[in-house]
């Protein structure tokens, strides 16, 4: 028999209303075999999740909206046993890290008894009884096969930091935090500290007394840093300067931000646009403020905190500069994940860590697999480049780069609307690129077309360019050989 908890209407509402996602889904309780089996191994299969059997689905038909007419449960718990033995039985191999419970409504038992299956992520690959394997992407659970299995296989091999127990640690402690009991207090249903802690794996017994693991500490301690034994700390830079390898005297600013992974993702992100606000780039106006698009800064440095390798002792990194953003996470890109493929495929080193920090209320990591390719769009929309991803073995290096989409052509042009002249150095600064006789190439490109010219009192290194009396809009297209019209730039 397995624990029924009564729960408040309060909190059944809430259930009822928590939308399906990476880590969460429903299913009603004459759902059986297959169906219930590919849920549970579309979780084992990705990063654990939690699925509530007996709650009907938002698109049954014959709903008329009543508060709990959703809410189908099991009168009895035997009613339970057919669909418990088709999730422990009949799954090859067997799920291990799995827990069952039974929710209740209290005084209204006569819906029944909802069953509330935990799964953790697995070492393994499962099937279900048909020989099916699924995994969880969004709210839906993808069949895979063939070389996505392989994959999959192949990211299962590597362990992750967050389980390992930490030997000298007080657990009252972890007990006693704010930062747990603030958690608690969204968390559902309310169940006690050491009862969450438990179900939740991030507490072992060792020597006969509890223990947390890496990811307990992580996440709930009110200060990690003060006593896991490696360095998880957010360090934030800010460089006057554009210069690959900068010097001492272009350092601005250094800050360190400790504490839970959450507070350091809201503390780490409000540091970041502070500085952000202040540096200044040169645009076709002149200098003008930074203007990265906040997505991108956000799903940039989740990833990097929630993704870095905690055995590595070192910090995640962010360096500010005049012209980019460089963030640096400790570890490489794990298993079969390169540079090349990261947008198409996702792996979470730290499995544990993602699926509970997507259960605070404001989930930092709420579109989960999306992360990067949202930074990737939203640069795109504001008509700066793509990021670069960098794999060099000890971390992964995600430069956000302040440069437009636009060609060095447009850009020097743009300057010339609100400028009566424009130089080799400021084309270089504008454009970002590093070569002198490139941007020449681009000066001497304009002139051809007759755009710009060479103002003839200003020689050598003092050489500057201004606009011809032509219109740029006259100039913009040109006809190739075989006809069709070209684009200037």
């Amino acid at each position: 028999m397995f624990e029924v908890k009564k729960i408040s209407e309060q909190d059944a509402i809430k259930f009822l209303n928590e939308e399906e996602d990476h880590f969460f889904d429903v299913t009603r309780k004459d759902y059986k075999g297959e169906v219930v089996q590919k849920k549970c191994i579309a979780f084992a299969n990705a990063d654990g999740g939690e699925l509530l059997i007996g709650i009907h689905d938002r698109k049954d038909t014959g709903l008329t909206g009543g508060k709990f007419e959703r809410w189908g449960g099991f009168q009895i718990q035997e009613e339970a046993n057919n669909t418990i033995a088709d999730i422990t039985r009949n799954i090859s191999p067997t799920l291990a890290g799995i827990g069952f419970e039974f929710l209740e409504i209290e005084k209204n038992e006569k819906l029944g008894k909802v069953l509330r299956v935990s799964i953790e992520k697995s070492p393994d690959v499962h099937y279900t009884a048909g020989g099916n394997s699924y995994i969880r992407k969004g709210a839906q659970c993808i069949l895979i096969a063939g070389e996505e299995i392989t994959n999959l296989q192949l990211s299962k091999g590597a362990t992750s930091y967050e389980n390992q127990n930490i030997a000298n640690y007080d657990i009252d402690r972890l007990l006693d935090s704010s930062e747990l009991n603030e958690f608690l207090d969204y968390y559902l249903p309310k169940t006690d500290r050491q009862d969450f802690l438990r179900k939740q794996n991030l507490i072992s017994g060792v020597n006969e007394k509890l223990k947390p693991i890496y990811a307990a500490v992580l996440l709930y301690d009110e200060n990690p840093q003060a006593v896991l034994p490696k360095k998880c700390s957010l360090k934030i830079t800010w460089y006057d300067t554009n210069e690959e390898v900068p010097e001492r005297s272009h350092l601005k600013e250094q800050k360190t931000v400790e504490g839970p992974l959450h507070q350091q993702i809201i503390t780490g992100l409000k540091e970041i646009q502070r500085i952000i606000d202040s540096v200044p780039v040169m645009g076709p106006t002149g200098l003008e403020r930074a203007k990265y698009p906040p997505e991108a800064i956000k799903e940039i440095l989740v990833n990097a905190l929630i993704h870095r390798d905690f055995n590595i002792s070192d910090d995640v990194l962010v360096f500010i500069f005049n012209n980019r953003v460089e963030v640096h996470s400790p570890g490489p890109l794990p298993a079969f994940v390169t540079p090349q493929n990261i947008l198409d495929v996702r792996f979470s080193r730290n499995s544990k860590i993602v699926r509970l920090l997507n259960k605070y209320p404001d989930r930092p990591n709420h579109d989960i697999g999306e992360g990067l390719n949202t930074a990737f769009e939203k640069m795109k929309e504001v008509r700066l480049k793509e990021p670069i991803i960098k794999d060099i073995k000890t971390k992964v290096i995600v430069i956000l780069p302040h440069e437009p989409l636009a060609s060095p052509e447009e850009q020097i042009m743009r300057y010339l609307e609100n400028h009566d002249e424009i130089n080799n150095e400021t084309a270089r600064d504008i454009t970002g690129i590093k070569s002198e006789n490139a941007v020449k190439r681009s000066f001497y490109k304009l002139k051809d077309r007759k755009m710009i010219e060479m103002i003839p009192e200003k020689k050598g290194v003092n050489s500057a360019w201004r606009k011809t009396d032509a219109k740029i809009e006259s100039k913009q297209i040109d006809k190739n050989d075989s006809g069709k019209q070209e684009s200037l730039f």
